[in-house]
């Protein structure tokens, strides 16, 4: 079994439906899982993702007893602007962490974050009431404008989930051509993401780059993220939140399985780089 904290993203098994999602996370050795409340456009090139179906009464009602034998459960946001269920949905089956998307920036700047920031204050209160935590994730643009809309949100119940492949994606690390330099660029990115979040960061989203065609949501196996490197400083932030991954791999089981190893042996269950 994988570390309790690495949560199966279910988009990572687009395809099949909730029930064999679940059951397959558990047989790959998944001992958490991650998944969205429901809602439109719940896909991406390898098929629609196994939603937890909350907008179905019924299947609302049999949540509880189909994730109970999870350790962790991380609810990502749907695609839609119901704030009010991915939060409650959250709240049902024992998640702690809602991840919500910044975002990018249109038209003015300070009016945006000022627009932004004033919505996730809002939603943090609903949030707060029910004991559940929203992680703001990165989408791109500029890093620092990322920074500054969690300085400006500035709530108890709002922190950060740093998405690492969506880090590739900030403006200062795409404004690099030179593919291999980007990697590099990448990395430094991500370093200084974490530090200046520190204990802001709530929850982790994971998958790899690939260099040749800079395409997001790979194995983290291979490609453009150290991973030790931004375990180690994770660990020096003394993050301890769910590792959600976030694939769309042809071989999803086989993909699962080695990120899952990985992300397992990272954490210190196999010779691991971080205790």
């Amino acid at each position: 079994m994988f570390h309790e904290r690495i949560c199966l993203g279910l988009p990572s098994l687009a395809g099949y439906g909730l029930p064999d999602a679940l059951a397959k996370a558990q047989e790959l050795g998944f001992q958490s899982v991650m998944a969205l409340p429901s809602g439109p456009n719940a896909q991406h090139s390898m098929g629609p993702f196994p939603t937890l179906g909350y907008d179905d009464p019924v299947m609302r009602e049999r949540l509880p007893e189909l994730l109970a034998p999870f350790a962790r459960v991380s609810i990502h946001q749907a695609w839609n602007a119901e704030w009010r269920d991915w939060i409650d949905c959250a709240a049902l089956v024992g998640a702690g962490v809602v991840t919500v998307h910044a975002g990018l920036c249109q038209g003015d700047p300070e009016a945006w974050l000022e627009s932004r920031a004033r919505h996730w204050r809002q939603v943090g209160d609903y949030a707060l009431e029910r004991g559940i935590r929203l992680g703001v994730e990165n989408e791109g643009g500029p890093r620092d404008t990322y920074l500054r809309l969690l300085d400006r949100i500035g709530h108890p119940a709002v922190g950060a989930t740093v998405d690492l492949g969506h880090c590739a994606y900030f403006a200062e690390v795409m404004a690099e051509t030179d593919l291999d330099r980007r990697a590099v660029r990448l990395n430094e990115t991500i370093r200084s993401v974490l530090q200046a979040l520190g204990e802001r960061v709530v929850a982790l989203h994971v998958h790899n780059v690939r260099v040749a065609d800079w395409r997001d949501h790979r194995s983290v196996v291979d490609g453009a993220i150290d991973f030790p490197a931004t375990f180690r400083g994770l660990a020096g932030i003394g993050f301890s939140g769910p590792i959600d991954i976030e694939l769309e791999e042809p071989e999803k089981e086989r993909a699962c399985t080695a990120t899952g190893l990985f992300l397992d042996g990272l954490l210190g269950g196999r010779k691991g780089v971080v205790g």
